[in-house]
């Protein structure tokens, strides 16, 4: 059993363990216990055997103990032998100890391990930052799994790849939101949208680009935002925020030719269908959050935080004040990244 309730960009994260896992026990049923909004991540995943809906349990505030007890009994029924608790919750390491499943693996954060069999130690410090896919493949380490080459993946149906746009190369999707997760607001990870704006008429006009702008229900404010006054040749930009399912949208962003938008679901979603990302950061850090693996030449994390420490770490937004960093990257700096991961169609000529 591995549990991760939320969120999504987090479960994508898993997804390097989950690999190790199906190449480590080839015959072994992966049961993944998640909650509703998260559940499509391991659904998409060919290393999962079953997918149990936790609900909200798992999410701060959001559950009662009656549904938590329930939730504890349900498991107690499968009667798993291993347990992978990836989250740093006491609430959570103590529901497999509940659930009456043996062997219990999971992270050690500041002492929240104390009901697991196996307490893989976890840096509490901010000078010391671990990738949290990395800090998921810890478990694996622990138990002397071997590690071979880690990537995050998911896996759209073939109806959601039939659904996917191809408006002619190059095809950009550009995320302009980010940071709404339940129990959580974080909007600061997001940059400037006239930097988007900006940006957004560069793609079109210098790349002849076709940008789409890609998101959820909660984006289609900004994206409305962000078309007002663009001067682009119409069609040219496509708004496809609140349109698309979880798999809709992996399949559009696999017909891509590159991701560019802040830390979020949806900048993971990109790495793990294998297209070139650009990463925007600001008070998380790329060293935890960026697109995984953190060293693959087709992902790029631009991150100029003053202190080099992230403002938001432990899950807690520490207060700022200094709050330049997002407005620290300029968009010449994306434009420098758009660069090296999409040569212009001149450089592509001077090549051949």
């Amino acid at each position: 059993m591995v549990i991760k309730p939320c969120c999504l960009g987090d479960l994508i994260m898993t997804t390097p363990l989950l690999e190790t896992l199906r190449a480590s026990y080839p015959n072994a049923t992966i049961t993944y216990v998640t909650g509703s909004w998260s559940k499509v991540i391991p659904e998409h995943h060919p290393a999962v055997d079953r997918v149990i809906d936790c609900g909200s349990v798992g999410i701060f505030g959001r559950y009662s103990l009656k549904e938590y007890l329930q939730l504890a009994r349900k498991l107690r029924t499968y009667r798993f032998d291993l347990a992978f608790v990836l989250d740093r919750s006491p609430l959570l390491t103590l529901l497999p100890w509940l659930a009456g499943i043996p062997r219990r693996v999971g992270p050690d954060s500041l002492g929240r391990g104390f009901s697991l069999t196996d307490r893989v130690p976890v840096s509490g410090s901010s000078e010391h930052l671990q990738h949290e896919a990395d800090i998921y493949l810890d478990l694996a380490r622990a138990l002397k799994l071997p590690i071979r080459q880690p990537r995050m993946r998911f896996v759209p149906t073939e109806e959601e790849r039939r659904s996917a746009r191809h408006l002619g190369q190059p095809q950009i999707a550009v995320f302009v939101g980010g940071g709404s997760n339940p129990g959580m607001e974080l909007t600061a990870k997001r940059w400037p949208l006239e930097r988007y704006r900006a940006l957004v008429a560069k793609l079109v006009h210098e790349l002849q680009a076709h940008v789409l702008l890609i998101g959820g229900q909660s984006d289609t404010e900004l994206t409305r935002s962000l078309l007002d006054g663009l001067d682009v040749p119409e069609g040219s930009v496509v708004n496809l925020a609140g349109k698309t399912s979880i798999g809709e949208l992996a399949a559009q962003l696999e017909a891509c030719a590159l991701y560019i938008g802040n830390d979020s679901s949806p900048m993971h979603l990109a790495a793990a269908v294998g297209i070139p990302v650009i990463g925007i950061f600001g008070p998380t850090s790329p060293q935890e959050y960026g697109p995984y693996p953190t060293d693959d030449p087709k992902h790029i994390a631009l991150w100029k935080h003053p202190t080099g420490q992230p403002c938001f770490f432990l899950g807690k937004m520490n207060a700022c004040q200094n709050c330049t960093c997002m407005q620290a990257i300029t968009v010449d700096d994306v434009w420098q990244a758009v660069l090296r991961l999409l040569p212009t169609q001149q450089n592509s000529e001077v090549v051949s």
